[in-house]
């Protein structure tokens, strides 16, 4: 069986990839894991630790069962389960993607849960969802959010980076090659150039006909090993499709004093909050006149901020130098 994606020339213009991933996808996607391992698939072993991880974390609290009583019905593997819990907001941050959610229509819900209950039955709270009934779909969003906090958010850094790595290698395909480069470098697809047809293997027979909508692409951390798009071909389309799990570089320890040259490494490390000179200088050894001239550099980079009273001067991270210098 396969799924089967239509292109015209308006919608290789409006083809992009998502530089960030989805929250919402992410978190439904991630529901599948817990399962446990499909026959003839095992997970990446990134994947398989954070299954590991997550259901001990969840074991100790109560979010565990409602996670097994309340989410995981929602959403079989390799079945159908309702769109309206990946709404397009959710590349913007979970929070939006809640809202947005929150504010399905509630005849929507109510088909949607109604064709999940008709293939796979539906949670025991699922009459309550269906009629819209904002307390149940205030514990959704409860749950949901509960669950990424303790499951999702501690691997989001790691999560993003993945996503903005293939974001990057697609854009520079596509800068070079044009959209249909990009297409013919999808992972777990294939492009028929010539009918500008996008090609997967899938669960059941899907044909989407873009019609000048063009496609936004998703690359998921979660997903496995075929790409998936929305049941209701009539909303906005989007193909969320696995990315290649690679480890992290290697930490450098030196990494921060390569970049900006030893000296300069120290003095930004050494830098806290209102950090004046004389406490720089007796942790470093370093003069306090090469101080002033190198913390004027880290300012003019937005590194430090500094400040000026009663003779003496105070340095303090911004932001941008946290990142710098806790960078493990």
């Amino acid at each position: 069986m396969r799924l089967r994606i239509f292109f015209g020339p308006e919608d290789m213009k409006r083809t992009q990839v998502s530089a960030r991933p989805d929250a919402l996808w992410e978190l439904v996607l991630s529901l599948h894991p817990l399962r446990g391992p499909r026959p003839g698939f095992g997970p990446p072993a990134d994947v398989a630790r954070w299954r590991s991880d997550t259901l001990t974390v969840l074991s100790k609290r109560p979010l565990g069962a409602a996670v097994g009583r309340c989410l995981l019905p929602l959403v079989p593997v390799s079945s159908y389960w309702p769109d309206f819990l990946t709404p397009h907001t959710g590349t913007d941050g979970l929070e939006p993607a809640l809202d947005t959610l929150l504010s399905t229509p509630r005849a929507r819900i109510g088909q949607e849960l109604g064709k999940l209950t008709s293939r796979s039955g539906a949670p025991s709270w699922g009459a309550e969802l269906a009629t819209g009934d904002s307390s149940a779909l205030a514990v959704l969003r409860d749950h949901l959010r509960s669950y990424f906090s303790a499951a999702l958010a501690p691997r989001w850094s790691d999560i993003s980076r993945h996503a903005a790595t293939e974001h990057t290698r697609l854009t520079g395909v596509s800068a070079n090659g044009g959209p249909e480069d990009l297409l013919a470098n999808l992972p777990c697809a294939v492009w028929h150039r010539a009918d500008r047809i996008l090609e997967a293997r899938y669960p059941v027979p899907v044909d989407v006909h873009l019609a000048g909508r063009g496609l936004r692409l998703i690359p998921s951390w979660f997903c496995a090993t075929t790409p998936v798009v929305l049941a209701d071909t009539d909303l906005p389309p989007v193909l969320v499709y696995p990315v290649a799990h690679r480890p992290p570089p290697a930490a450098d320890p030196n990494a921060l004093a390569k970049l900006l040259g030893p000296t300069r490494a120290r003095i930004l490390a050494t830098i806290t909050v209102a950090t004046p000179t004389a406490t720089i200088h007796r942790e470093t050894g370093i003069s306090p006149a090469q101080i002033s001239r190198h913390t004027t550099v880290l300012a003019a980079n937005d590194l430090v901020l500094q400040a000026r009273h009663a003779g003496r001067t105070f340095y303090t991270r911004t932001p941008l130098g946290d990142a710098l210098a806790t960078r493990r």
